[in-house]
């Protein structure tokens, strides 16, 4: 190969346009290079189409008429001598174009009208396929390609082939990135979700605790409502007939001694029943209030904790279920209290559900709280002298939707709900421990700065 041909080839490989994936900046430069080396003005990239019935024109420099792109088109149909040639995958080299048996059809509507008399066609292969085709056109007098001008040709269509590739390789890494910031949307997106949903599965374990708080409080409040109601009706009654006395001048220093004991003692008695009422209805108010809340303020332990408690102990009566509690005495912390009164309602009402039944054989069936502070903070724990967990289950307790009693219509989301929100709300730690036959504790700590 002439020298001249050699520093064009070695220029266009060391090029950088070649790899850098812009096609169009890479098939101008070979292109030019194909005329710049073989001496013509005119030559083009022809592509295949995907079934291989025609060869479209990508790229086209005719230098005389001052073109460096027309769109053309030739198919099988049209030209079926031409495409047999191409069928071969070889360079077709047409020193005359006008009568080879390769080219001559396009001598009327092609060749003629461009003066072109020499064709030089090299297929561009892509991945070990022939696409397309480089072609070279001579206009003027016919010449001969010479052996070392097709190798040069040929070497160019290889290097199209390259930079094909280095195209292909530039989409799919701008599409990689593009599925990257898309996948990283659909994960803020999906998180957010998962976020209110998450929102949404407290809010409903809330309310599922809330709802056992509030049946309850209906059964507790009832109670002394009618004890109070009783005694009033009585002093009502009471209160005629010493009415009547009166005004039948039937009335006694005794019988109004005797009225007064009696009304004394029914309305002390209604009046402690009502307060009775008013403190459950207090704490629950404080109690629903706080879990509906996530406000942050500084609260007393040893006396919130058994505000929080207090109305849950009709509904643990009504299951023969005793509620103990001890706190340390001025245990103070600044935190979330409704985020503790969920945890405490929670895990007692999970307690009340789950601990009991018939195959447990106690004298008295406890749940005690208790809370405490040691050198990581505050310890807040719940346990039960119930049936107890097989040590294969104390993981899945945690786990979203585990539960053994979804035919009581449990959603397995109260544990998860409360380890998410002790591990998120607090950055502290929730642990459980339980054996069989011997009762379940569940351990919360919450770190606190001293």
């Amino acid at each position: 190969m002439k020298e001249t041909l050699e520093l064009i080839l070695l220029r266009v490989s060391q090029s950088a346009d070649i790899d850098k994936g812009e096609l169009d900046v890479a098939s101008r430069l070979i292109i030019n290079s194909v005329c710049e080396g073989l001496q013509i003005t005119r030559a083009g990239i022809w592509l295949y189409d995907e079934m291989q019935t025609l060869v479209q024109c990508t790229l086209l420099i005719d230098k005389g008429n001052d073109l460096d792109h027309e769109s053309l088109v030739l198919t099988r149909k049209d030209f079926p001598h031409y495409f047999e040639a191409l069928d071969s995958e070889r360079t077709i080299a047409a020193h005359d174009a006008l009568t080879d048996v390769a080219t001559f059809e396009f001598a009327e509507v092609y060749l003629t009208p461009l003066g072109i008399s020499s064709m030089l066609d090299v297929p561009i292969r892509h991945r070990g396929k022939m696409i397309g085709i480089i072609c070279c056109e001579h206009q003027g007098k016919a010449r001969e390609w010479h052996a070392d001008e097709v190798v040069f040709a040929a070497s160019l269509a290889d290097l199209y082939g390259r930079a094909v590739s280095a195209n292909e390789r530039a989409d799919y890494e701008q599409r990689l990135i593009e599925a990257n910031q898309t996948l990283e949307q659909k994960v803020i997106d999906r998180t957010a979700e998962l976020e209110a949903a998450q929102e949404k599965l407290v809010e409903s374990e809330k309310m599922a605790a809330l709802g056992n708080l509030v049946a309850g409080i209906a059964h507790e409040v009832n109670t002394p409502l009618g004890i109070a109601l009783t005694s009033v009706s009585n002093c009502k009654e009471e209160l005629k007939d010493i009415y009547r006395d009166f005004e039948n001048d039937e009335l006694t220093e005794q019988g109004f001694k005797d009225f007064e004991a009696i009304c004394s003692e029914g309305l002390n008695l209604a009046e402690t029943s009502l307060m009775r009422a008013a403190n459950l209805v207090q704490d629950f108010k404080r109690t629903s209030a706080d879990q509906t809340s996530l406000e942050i303020e500084e609260i007393a332990l040893d006396e919130y904790i058994p505000r929080v408690c207090n109305p849950l102990k009709p509904m643990l009566r009504k299951e023969q279920v005793e509620l103990s509690i001890d706190v340390t005495p001025n245990l103070v912390i600044t935190t979330c209290p409704g985020i503790i009164a969920q945890l405490l309602t929670n895990l007692i009402s999970n307690a009340q559900r789950h601990a009991f039944g018939p195959s447990v054989n106690n004298d008295v069936n406890r749940v005690s709280v208790s809370c405490s502070k040691n050198a990581k903070g505050i310890v807040i724990s719940v346990q039960d002298n119930g049936k107890g967990i097989p040590e294969a289950l104390h993981k899945k307790v945690f786990e979203p939707f585990y539960t053994t009693a979804r035919d009581k219509g449990g959603t397995g989301l109260g544990l998860n709900i409360l380890y998410n929100l002790v591990r998120q709300k607090f950055n502290g730690e929730i642990d459980l421990t339980s054996t069989p036959g011997e009762g379940t504790k569940v351990t919360v700590c919450i770190p606190v700065e001293d």
